[in-house]
């Protein structure tokens, strides 16, 4: 597993503060900057408001950093005051019960783990199809298109790929129940997909396949998220859905409010008992974010573009050494073609587009970091019965 690092200073991280992943320096630091209102005087040391890290950990423009704090999201309302060691009060100490977010009898009374009833997901068939899926993109494109066209393209593709029961009917179809069925047809979709999406980048089919899927099976759950992101957004500001509905396929919703979650198939426990461990509705569908990116209005290609940048970063982040490589090579071309579509377009001072953009993505990144350690304190409580045969492809998965 890769180390998390701090989004302001690139150290290991220590968790989330004030909204936003950092080490517990730049945790000190904002809150510091904030209490004592020293922030309000800071100079930038070179003028410009755009200093950056002199290597990692250091960050010399107490200005930029405080800045680059509320880029990536924190929040001066999550500041807790009164924390003062003598001023402040014991709080009770957390019980388990507290923490798990059931009574402490349940924990007592769990039901004993029976290797019996484990219940594998076998999922090798499904990297057999991805295999397929992997060689498809390069025979459909024009080779002297830009890389953020090319991707633009196999968005559009991918929408007409997905044929499904859902997806095949003219009207939209509201999804009543995410139950077993749900859950398997959707990471069929979503991975093969992601694997076609993949197939259309410049240069992939060099890199040995046993990469390639690696590289699949750390982002499908990640394109997928902003997929239904946008087009949920979308449809919202042209008020083709509501305000409650959440898109998970071309002309599929669920509907938040009356959408019922089934988990008999997975786990002994109610969904009451277990809640905590259960991502909320918000967590899953990101509605913060959707309301950001109805603001933002993104184009077909700003969505490329974030999409590219989110899978390409986490995958880069997590894998590391040659992945990393890669990674970093496409972010860059990316980049690059943003920059170009702006000034094709004539779009000026969109400098504030990428920051917006990248404020969605981190968002979410966010979320994603936050729920790791309620997976892995479900694992040590037996909560859920069932284990997939390629686990490292549900690592961070909703």
């Amino acid at each position: 597993m890769s180390e998390i690092l701090c989004q302001i200073c690139d150290v290991p991280a220590h968790g989330n503060h004030f909204g936003a992943i950092t080490c517990r320096a730049c945790s000190a630091f904002f809150r510091r900057s904030l209490i004592d209102k020293s922030g309000e005087n800071f100079k930038c040391l070179r003028g410009n408001d755009s200093c950056q890290l002199k290597y990692s950990g250091k960050f010399y423009c107490k200005k930029c950093r405080l800045r680059k704090c509320y880029e990536v999201g924190m929040n001066p309302k999550y500041i807790q005051h009164n924390r003062d060691k003598i001023k402040a009060s014991p709080s009770p100490p957390q019980s388990i019960s507290t923490l798990v977010g059931r009574p402490s009898y349940i924990i007592h009374c769990s039901p004993v783990a029976n290797a019996s009833k484990i219940t594998i997901v076998d999922v090798t068939y499904l990297i057999d199809k991805a295999n397929d899926c992997l060689d498809y993109g390069p025979a459909l494109l024009n080779k002297k298109l830009k890389i953020l066209d090319k991707m633009n393209i196999a968005n559009e593709f991918l929408d007409s790929f997905e044929a499904s029961e859902y997806s095949k009917m003219d009207q939209m179809t509201q999804i009543p129940v995410l139950d077993k069925n749900f859950f398997m047809h959707f990471w069929e979709v979503d991975f093969l997909k992601t694997a076609k999406w993949l197939s259309f980048l410049d240069g992939f089919e060099k890199i040995p396949r046993a990469i390639q899927i690696q590289i699949l099976m750390a982002t499908w759950h990640l394109r997928a998220r902003i997929d239904r992101l946008s087009k949920t957004a979308k449809l919202r500001k042209q008020m083709k859905i509501g305000e409650a509905d959440f898109m998970v396929s071309t002309n599929a919703c669920l509907d938040l409010k009356t959408c019922k979650l089934d988990i008999s198939w997975c786990s002994d426990y109610p969904n009451e008992q277990i809640q905590f461990f259960l991502e909320g509705s918000d967590d899953w569908v990101h509605n913060q974010v959707v309301d950001q990116m109805e603001e933002l209005n993104p184009s077909e290609t700003e969505i490329a573009f974030m999409t590219c940048q989110f899978c390409f970063h986490y995958a880069g982040k997590r894998l590391q050494g040659y992945i990393l490589t890669e990674m970093e090579k496409y972010l860059d071309l990316i980049s690059n073609d943003l920059h170009r579509y702006y000034q094709e377009n004539g779009i000026k001072n969109y400098s504030e587009r990428i920051t917006r953009m990248m404020k969605i993505n981190n968002w979410i990144q966010k979320v994603i970091w936050e729920k790791r350690w309620k997976t892995e304190l479900a694992e040590k409580f037996d909560i859920f019965y069932f284990k997939f045969s390629h686990p490292e492809m549900f690592y961070d998965c909703c």
